[in-house]
């Protein structure tokens, strides 16, 4: 504005002719209040011609405008920011700062809800199903207790040298390279058969070693004949390995690996997909 021109050579003139020109609703309060400082300002005995009614007028504008384009552009941009990475910490600061710019109140249920979509959809699933959390405080613990969590698995299936785990393909050559120091059972079903202390302990209780019932004996068994017809109808053969006393969780490891290693190499690559996971939960 040209403070030469006579009507406006007057700072209350200039100011209140600045403002008569502002005229959008998001700022008509903002325009009311300037007009009624003016006003209080002149009726409190301030010169009309007092330079700093201008002045202060002209500053106010600024820094209202400034806040105003950069709170528009804030709410603009937490809308676009999602969690990249592991970097959970750099994203919560990053996702606090922008809301605060924007006006956001971090325990609004909008605001909330606008954090949850920029994570991981398993991270947030992870966060309802075990922690409940209700507030920013509470979301933010959530979420770093489960990624915590999810890190430190994430490098045992790697592999990591300082946690000694196994990789999926490693795991897959195991299972498609028999051990030959494994117990000798082949590509079958292993059935244990218990000596000594189990059969004295079934003795003892009137047991059937066929069927594992009371009120006869194996010789007398009616599930005998069925038992018998099955495992000559199946195209499982099964092995029988005697041991002295109970099956050792050991002899238990290797009857399942066998089990395995009886499979076809589809099911193999599955077991281990399976086991290992086919997709981190950050890129799911």
């Amino acid at each position: 504005m040209n403070p030469h021109v006579e009507q406006l050579a007057i700072p209350y003139q200039r100011s209140m002719t600045f403002l008569s020109y502002i005229c959008r609703p998001l700022v008509n309060n903002w325009v009311e209040e300037q007009v009624q400082w003016l006003i209080d300002q002149v009726m409190g005995g301030v010169p009309h011609a007092k330079e700093n009614l201008w002045t202060t007028i002209k500053t106010r504008f600024r820094q209202a405008y400034t806040n105003t384009v950069e709170k528009q552009k804030a709410q603009h941009n937490i809308r676009d920011l999602k969690m990249k990475g592991d970097d959970l910490d750099g994203f919560i600061a990053q996702f606090a700062t922008t809301a605060k710019k924007a006006g956001y109140d971090l325990n609004s249920e909008a605001t909330l809800d606008v954090f949850q979509r920029a994570l991981p959809f398993k991270l947030v699933a992870n966060c309802i199903k075990f922690d409940h959390p209700v507030t920013w405080n509470d979301w933010t613990r959530s979420v770093q207790t489960h990624q915590q969590e999810y890190i430190f698995l994430k490098e045992r299936v790697k592999g990591n040298d300082r946690r000694g785990g196994a990789t999926k393909f490693q795991w897959k050559n195991v299972l498609s390279n028999r051990n030959p120091n494994a117990m000798d059972i082949g590509r079958t079903r292993a059935q244990a058969t218990f000596m000594d202390e189990e059969k004295r302990q079934r003795i003892q209780s009137g047991l059937c070693f066929q069927c594992n019932q009371k009120g006869h004996i194996a010789q007398f068994c009616p599930q005998k004949h069925t038992r018998v017809t099955e495992a000559s109808t199946s195209n499982t053969p099964v092995v029988t390995v005697q041991t002295q006393g109970p099956v050792s969780t050991a002899q238990k490891a290797q009857a399942l690996i066998a089990t395995l290693h009886a499979k076809s190499k589809e099911v193999r690559d599955c077991f281990a997909d399976e086991l290992f996971g086919k997709k981190d939960f950050l890129n799911a």
